[in-house]
């Protein structure tokens, strides 16, 4: 996917004249920035990395470079982010997995995300998506669980790794059926999708962005979503609640983080500026066309949601369903 295809034509352009003045004299950005991207190019959070990346620099003046630091699950771009200055020159976006979850299902982090950084805002949101390549041996939800039954241990779900929201929710899904389920955690969702796509691993759970697509032209089908409400990008595609699964509710998030200790007028000011973009009709619009939804909520907000996602995969390694790595 093409960084350019996914900008608001116009949008960042419209921020940068609108406040650009009020910040020509501010000691902060007088040089370029970076934007650390926790995953490979191609997947939902490098896309809304390069759009916030983008944002920051029509609106501040100063090209803000994203960086590609994949690897471990999102641990690597934590690692870097958490030994960063905390001048507001590295921030990071992503997905929730190195913001939160890392801090219960890797053994060894080099950082806790709830010390080492500092929250700025949630950027859009989504619910999963659970697809199924064309050769798998399901066709729904119900499907895919009686054939768990029927087949202990032989359903892989893939995940674009692990914590994150995929590999999460499909544990809960597993542990709500009583089934078995391997948790196969990819580099990323690239790779997760072509092996789809190619039949090399049956289902996945996923941001829906890359797979919409693919949903459409009959490729892969669209097993469930996971929110309580069907995806406007999908509307026949029915929730895992409407499948069985009373009140199952798993949302995945993506935010922008900075390193402990950023001084609060650079932080309000990042978030200001993603504020600005996403209640743009126009971003709205375009994060809906990727099965998104426009967020920016505060950075004390964005506190209470990591800790949150930390509070409800702790019990899933306590009962050992995720396994920490």
């Amino acid at each position: 996917m093409k960084r350019r295809e996914f900008m608001v034509l116009g949008g960042t352009a419209a921020l940068l004249a609108s406040n650009g003045a009020a910040w020509s004299a501010a000691k902060w950005p007088s040089k370029p920035g970076v934007v650390i991207s926790a995953y490979p190019p191609g997947g939902t959070s490098d896309i809304i990395t390069r759009l916030v990346a983008d944002v920051l620099t029509a609106k501040f003046g100063q090209q803000f470079v994203v960086e590609n630091h994949a690897g471990a699950a999102g641990a690597l771009a934590g690692g870097k982010l958490a030994r960063a200055a905390p001048d507001g020159y590295t921030i990071m976006v992503s997905g929730s997995a190195p913001i939160a979850a890392n801090k219960v299902v890797q053994k060894n982090l080099a950082y806790d995300p709830q010390v080492d950084f500092t929250p700025i805002s949630i950027v859009a949101e989504s619910p999963a998506l659970l697809t199924a390549s064309a050769t798998a041996p399901a066709k729904s939800l119900q499907e895919l669980i009686a054939y768990a039954k029927a087949n202990p241990g032989k359903v892989n779900i893939g995940n674009p790794g692990a914590g994150t929201k995929g590999h999460i929710a499909a544990a809960i899904i597993g542990q709500m059926a009583g089934v078995e389920i391997n948790h196969i955690p990819y580099k990323g969702s690239p790779p997760l999708l072509t092996d789809l796509l190619g039949g090399h691993i049956h289902f996945a759970l996923d941001a829906p962005s890359n797979y919409l697509p693919h949903v459409r032209d009959s490729k892969i089908r669209g097993l469930a979503v996971t929110s309580l409400k069907r995806t406007s990008e999908l509307p026949d595609v029915p929730t895992v609640a409407e499948q069985g699964f009373k009140d199952y509710d798993q949302t995945l998030w993506f935010g922008a983080v900075g390193p402990k200790g950023m001084p609060a007028e650079i932080v309000n000011a990042i978030q200001g500026a993603i504020k600005e973009w996403t209640d743009m009709p126009a971003t709205k619009e375009k994060l809906t066309s990727l099965g998104l939804t426009a967020v920016a909520n505060t950075p004390d907000q964005m506190k209470v949601s990591i800790q949150k996602e930390i509070e409800s995969i702790r019990p899933l390694v306590d009962a050992g369903l995720v396994q920490p790595t």
